[in-house]
């Protein structure tokens, strides 16, 4: 077999049959498609088990975990195609997608993660937009060090071993757990986009799980960060160090305060080193914010108060504008925080000093 196509299947009848029928009719014959029942309760096992009636391709399984990357990783030990192809029950592909990425395969063998342009359609199956991403390994792997995701994750096709070899995906990431596996894989294997719509990607978030979706989304995707530039500074992953998702918060603030504290450390002990390093240049500015936010109860006065003066120190003693125009903004969208206006009620000298100086440019 040369494809197994790995379909996690959760209460999505309602799209369903298309998207297995956008498979049925590929034009490359050559896969098996493992539906993986996570759990659904709307009819869609049904669904399943209807097509793996009359297509012998089709196979149904019943994950024996709850959520995607415990399905994902399940369907990967279940496959014995050379090749992984990903897809969701409520999108669809276009029948030549197989043949056209299974050739590029072939054609190129260093790349093992290669993914596809695609459309973005709505409940009706209207086109609204596309995604398009960089093509090629080189700036695929540029727009992951920015921050950015660079694939549509049901469009990719993956050598199997590549998968293994990296232990899949890890199911402490409930989300984003793509997003986690292409950074764990940039160091050791190549990406590849084909400039071509060959999957409809579908999309709509509960309104009202919009704000929880967005936080869990950013401390994930931080976390997804940060894991990689420990293993790359050869430190020990702190995802390794999680008993469940629940700590991620935790990690995440753990991370901003060593990395506060060890800026401090350079800064009255190494002037030079702090220099050269720009350690708090280095920090996300969302991260930093959203530890101060966060943490009303924990970060009291004076740790606020150090962490600011700590700021606008390296902001004005090395004169990085950049810096201060950043920290300038934070100390703003701070003081609009009704918790914690009250702790910038009395700014000390250096503060008064650094936000005078910018009033005055700006004027």
């Amino acid at each position: 077999m040369e494809i197994s196509v790995v379909l996690p299947v959760h209460n999505c009848g309602k799209y369903l049959l298309p998207a297995l029928q956008s498979i049925k009719y590929q034009s490359f014959p050559h896969f098996e498609v493992l539906m993986i029942n996570d759990h659904s309760s709307d009819g869609s096992e049904d669904v399943c088990a209807d097509i793996a009636s009359v297509d012998d391709r089709f196979k149904l399984l019943h994950s024996p975990h709850f959520g995607m990357a415990g399905a994902l990783n399940f369907g990967i030990s279940q496959a014995s195609g050379v090749y992984i192809a990903r897809m969701d029950g409520d999108d669809l592909c276009r029948p030549e997608r197989f043949a056209k990425q299974i050739e590029f395969l072939k054609e190129n063998p260093d790349i093992s993660f290669l993914g596809t342009f695609a459309d973005h359609i709505n409940d009706h199956d209207r086109v609204m937009g596309a995604f398009e991403f960089p093509e090629d390994d080189f700036e695929i792997k540029a727009q992951l060090d920015r921050g950015l995701n660079t694939f549509v994750h049901p469009s990719m096709m993956m050598r199997r071993r590549a998968l293994v070899d990296l232990g899949g995906y890890r199911e402490i990431f409930t989300i984003c757990q793509d997003y986690d596996l292409w950074l764990r894989a940039q160091d050791r294997y190549s990406f590849a986009n084909l400039p071509e719509r060959l999957v409809a990607y579908r999309g709509f978030p509960d309104k009202r799980d919009l704000t929880n979706r967005f936080w869990k989304h950013f401390y994930i995707t931080r976390l997804a960060e940060i894991s990689v530039q420990q293993r790359r500074a050869g430190h020990r992953d702190p995802v390794d160090q999680m008993a469940d998702e629940f700590d991620l918060e935790a990690v995440d603030e753990r991370l901003v305060r060593e990395r506060l504290i060890s800026a401090r450390q350079d800064y009255y002990c190494n002037k030079k080193a702090f220099v050269d390093r720009k350690s708090l240049n280095s920090m996300d500015i969302d991260q930093v914010k959203a530890f101060l936010l966060n943490n009303k109860e924990k970060f009291n006065k004076k740790a606020l108060g150090q962490a600011f003066g700590l700021l606008f120190d390296q902001a004005m003693r090395i004169e990085d504008t950049e810096s201060a125009e950043v920290l300038y903004k934070l100390q703003r969208e701070i003081s609009k925080s009704r918790h914690l206006k009250s702790l910038l009620s009395k700014p000390n000298k250096l503060v008064k000093y650094a936000l005078r100086k910018r009033l005055e440019e700006e004027a």
